[in-house]
């Protein structure tokens, strides 16, 4: 799945620079729409599982939930989100994903870039970033609809279609997910104070977009998304029902313009807006319900605006350089989270030489300065380089500083549950070293070996019930391996293992929540119109520090997933896809936690990942 080199110079830089970093020396991972829509994966999660060497994700009940995500070794809040190069991460809870409101009927690709991308995309892309690409406006008119049933209660109806006029192209889209979902918890682990809830939701998502070829290198991208989710929150004690009940909005507008062959640029304005009003009903043991929460609201807005050059040299060097502006603010009632507002200023430039006496060496070194009214100024750099060696390799090297701003839980709550904030906290800040070798065995065997390397200083965590910077440094060291064998069509299969050691300074034992090692396999064949894919996705032992029980583990399983498909009608209109995941229906853990009844002893109970499922989709292009 690794992008082949591709250079492209034009006006739309936002679009082209994962693949120019790529061609600089950056590890990039592509997933593209072909292979979500002939697996039938539904989620941004499920697609991300089992498919890009480096990155671990495990959702906290399947699709529509939350995931502990991990690239590189790193920690969920070390890995920056975004939908169209528009920021979506949480924060308010920095380890929060923002996938559960997000599907995959409007994505043309993923991209997946591996380490430390604070150049160009600013906070918490420490350890990568995960850009969901979503669908342009066909230059002809045409579109498709999908509809989708599951044995877990599955339902799902998808649909968009897109032409042009004097006045430019467009598109409009729509989908509706729901999930009745399963229960998350075995039998044993529910207090007499909990009612047996299943973990299910219920997802829209529709809006448009514009693309209008204003003539002469100039042309107009805007973008409006609303996603609406509503998603059980089940828990094993205390507990009657919880549910959020989420709104989500995207706007963009993007204007670029490729003044002369030798420059161009782009301009953009962003809008971010998600809120969730959280309803729960607690439970005693006699069965008395109480109103914990009544539409308690929280979430968060986010303006941006980017605006980015870059300038081609007589010489053929290039110089990218511009401005990126974030304001940010969010509150939640629920945990008692004060309504905050962050603004944050940044100046950024990357310099490429042209080396005439290594023309084939791609080298770029840049640097960005941040500004933040919560937390000092400080300043990052990176380096990174490819190069062509004999015997058809190909080296990547990387090495450069990057932050991670702290969340709002971290500097404002001030809920009595949980450790206080501090307004005083310092970013965290890293130091990150890739370097990978690539090449090939013949045509059909293709092979990739890297090695990773990051510390992280003023790392946030809790002193004394608060929130404050510590002392000690955390070192993450691992390697990945990646071996792919076949071609395009027919028979294919791709391996591949990650280990990573990720330690805080002092202690002997792997941070919560990152396994120290997971591996994938996959086997497909693909025809003419036909295919199938059987996957295999291995996770080892994971962690979980509990308040008194101490490090538990879970993790190490096997667990298999297919999918089959088959196109059939004038130019393969029609397609028929059959996905099942959890093969074998294996009962595993993808999480741990504590339980603390009112008698007896605190216990761990267990979160259980989904069991078996069969998907059943059909889909009609036009």
């Amino acid at each position: 799945m690794a992008l082949e080199e591709l250079v492209v110079q034009g006006s739309a830089l936002e679009e082209t620079l994962p693949s120019e970093l790529s061609d600089y020396g950056a590890e990039l991972e592509v997933i593209g729409s072909e292979e979500l829509d002939r697996t039938g994966v539904s989620d941004i999660g499920q697609a991300l599982r089992g498919n890009v060497p480096g990155v671990y994700l495990d959702p906290k009940t399947g699709r529509g939930d939350y995931a502990s995500v991990s690239i590189q070794g790193s920690r969920s809040e070390d890995v920056l989100w975004l939908v169209d190069g528009v920021r979506i991460n949480n924060r308010l809870f920095g380890s929060t994903s923002p996938l559960d409101s997000i599907s995959t009927h409007m994505v043309e690709r993923i991209e997946i870039l591996k380490g430390g991308q604070g150049l160009f995309y600013g906070t918490q892309a420490i350890a990568g970033v995960v850009n969901i690409v979503l669908r342009k406006p066909e230059t002809d008119s045409g579109g498709n609809i999908t509809g989708a049933i599951g044995s877990l209660g599955d339902r799902r109806l998808a649909g968009h279609v897109s032409n042009r006029n004097e006045y430019g192209r467009w598109l409009v889209f729509g989908e509706h997910d729901h999930s009745d979902g399963y229960r998350p918890y075995e039998d044993s682990s529910f207090l007499a104070s909990a009612r047996r809830q299943k973990r299910g939701f219920t997802r829209s998502s529709y809006g448009g977009r514009y693309l209008l070829d204003a003539g002469e290198g100039k042309s107009l991208n805007a973008l409006v998304l609303r996603n609406d989710a509503e998603a059980d929150f089940p828990r094993n004690a205390s507990n009657f029902k919880a549910v959020n009940e989420r709104d989500e909005n995207i706007v963009s507008l993007k204007w670029d313009h490729q003044v002369t062959e030798r420059n161009g640029y782009f301009i953009k304005a962003y809008w971010h807006d998600w809120w969730t009003d959280y309803t729960r009903l607690s439970m005693d043991s006699e069965r008395d319900v109480t109103i914990v929460n009544d539409r308690a609201e929280w979430g968060y807005d986010d303006y941006g605006l980017n605006l980015t050059g870059r300038h081609t040299t007589d010489g053929g060097s290039q110089i990218l350089g511009g401005v990126d502006y974030q304001r940010y603010q969010g509150e939640d009632y629920s945990l008692r989270i004060d309504g905050k507002t962050e603004a944050v200023t940044a100046g950024f430039v990357q310099y490429r030489p042209h080396l005439s006496f290594s023309p084939s060496t791609h080298l770029a070194l840049g640097a960005r300065y941040n500004h933040s009214n919560f937390g000092d100024d400080h300043s990052i750099w990176n380096i990174s380089l490819k190069q062509p060696l004999p015997g058809d390799l190909s080296l990547k090297a990387s090495v450069g500083t990057n932050f991670r701003l702290p969340s709002a839980f971290e500097m404002f709550v001030i809920d009595e549950d949980f450790p206080a904030g501090n307004e005083d906290l310092e970013p965290e800040e890293s130091i990150n070293t890739n370097v990978s070798l690539t090449g090939h065995i013949g045509e059909p065997i293709k092979w990739h070996l890297g090695g990773f390397y990051r510390e992280i200083e003023n790392l946030i965590n809790v002193q004394d019930g608060t929130y404050a910077n510590s002392d000690q440094t955390v070192r993450v060291h691992g390697a990945e391996v990646a071996l792919n064998l076949g071609g395009d069509h027919g028979w294919q299969l791709d391996l591949d293992a990650t280990w990573a050691d990720s330690r805080e300074g002092g202690s002997n034992e792997q941070i919560d929540g990152i396994p120290e090692w997971h591996a994938n396999a996959t086997l497909s064949w693909d025809g003419d119109n036909q295919g199938w894919q059987l996957n295999a996705r291995h996770t080892g032992d994971v962690a979980t520090t509990l308040k008194d029980l101490g490090q538990q583990h879970y993790g190490d399983h096997t667990l298999l997933s297919a999918s089959a498909w088959h196109e059939f009608g004038v130019n393969g209109a029609n397609r028929l896809t059959l996905r099942l995941e959890n093969l074998r229906d294996k009962e595993y853990a993808n999480g741990v936690g504590q339980a603390d009844p009112a008698e007896g002893a605190p216990f761990r109970y267990e979160t259980l990942g989904p069991p078996r499922n069969v998907q059943i989709e059909y889909s009609r292009s036009f």
